[in-house]
């Protein structure tokens, strides 16, 4: 059995995950060098008023779904252990209980085996309130933490460019792609990496937008949450052309976000230019350069570009029309006849 939980690693905040009943910390990082150990702690808070929270932990694999940021959790006893694993590593407890409105604290381990490979290796500590054997999760309380680990050294790094240009969200039925013609004003860039490496990856970099005029605009953030590519992942990136940033209450207290605006693209034909940087502490930079190209025709102008030319194909008849008449009928030039 497989299940997806919403995912955009590792773009996580140190803040609780929270469901109905339960409240935790979503992810973890950790650098750990071959033959070394690290030891943790992970606090759970049971959010009802009333009930006791019995939950049943276990680390499990996971790994992806798409090209976004969707995680597939491997929920199957017997499911394959995948090569980045770190499921023979880290220890938890089986079971904790907690009375209502409470929290408690549990230990967590991650022991690196000597001679062990660089890279980076990744599982997930799933809680549920359902039995220990994996039959049942509960829906009431269930969440996961992610746990990932890098172990320095020389590593295998390859993200290569897949796709880059202008893009469309989601939107109803329709599913998003990236598109080279377009009659609404685009918002988004995006670009598609598939990670061939052994390590995941973070991509930074910038990407610059120009129209016929010269006129340019530069998006900084082209990865704002830092999202990993996983290994073996094909990853789209998305990133607003322009940022707007507004107060949104949560919890009683307000926060700042951004969200896409419009970017004020005039009509016509626009080129743009990505440049990306990858790579993990101890290893080269690496970089990755694209380009691409669009039009953006609102329909408004296609109508305006159309009466212009027929406007301009109305004069030219007009006028062509005005020299035939004032042509005198015997300064025109007769026909040659043929002889029989």
């Amino acid at each position: 059995m497989a299940v997806t939980a919403a995912f955009v690693a590792p773009a996580f905040p140190v803040a609780a995950q929270s469901s109905a009943s339960l409240s935790i910390v979503p992810k973890r990082n950790y650098t750990i060098e071959a033959g070394k150990s690290v030891k943790d702690k992970l606090t759970i808070r049971n959010l009802d008023n009333d009930k006791t929270l019995d939950l049943t932990l276990r680390v499990i694999d996971f790994t992806y779904t798409d090209d976004g940021g969707t995680p597939k959790l491997m929920l199957d006893e017997d499911a394959p252990q995948t090569t980045w694993s770190l499921k023979p590593f880290m220890k938890v407890p089986e079971t904790v209980r907690i009375p209502p409105k409470s929290s408690k604290t549990i230990d967590v381990s991650v022991d690196i085996p000597a001679g062990h490979g660089a890279g980076s290796y990744y599982s997930a500590i799933v809680y549920s309130s359902g039995s220990p054997d994996g039959g049942n999760v509960g829906l009431n309380a269930s969440g996961v933490t992610l746990a990932f680990v890098s172990i320095p050294g020389k590593v295998n790094e390859g993200l290569k460019l897949e796709k880059f240009g202008a893009y469309k969200l989601a939107a109803k039925d329709k599913k998003p792609s990236y598109t080279s013609f377009t009659m609404d004003e685009p918002q988004n860039m995006a670009y598609t990496l598939k990670n061939n490496g052994n390590v995941t990856e973070a991509p930074v970099g910038s990407i610059t937008i120009k129209d016929i005029f010269g006129r340019e605009q530069t998006i900084s953030e082209v990865n704002p949450n830092k999202s990993l590519a996983l290994i073996g992942q094909t990853r789209t990136y998305t990133a607003c052309i322009k940022l707007k940033a507004q107060e949104v209450e949560l919890g009683g207290s307000k926060t700042e976000t951004k969200t896409c605006t419009s970017p004020g693209l005039w009509p016509g034909y626009y080129s743009a230019k990505l440049n990306l940087l990858y790579g993990q502490n101890g290893n080269n930079t690496k970089e990755i350069v694209g380009s691409a190209s669009f039009w953006y025709m609102p329909l408004w102008f296609i109508i305006v570009l159309i009466v212009l030319v027929l406007a301009i194909a109305f004069g030219i008849w007009m006028i062509v029309r005005k020299v035939r008449n004032r042509t005198p009928q015997g300064a025109r030039p007769k026909k040659l006849s043929r002889k029989k």
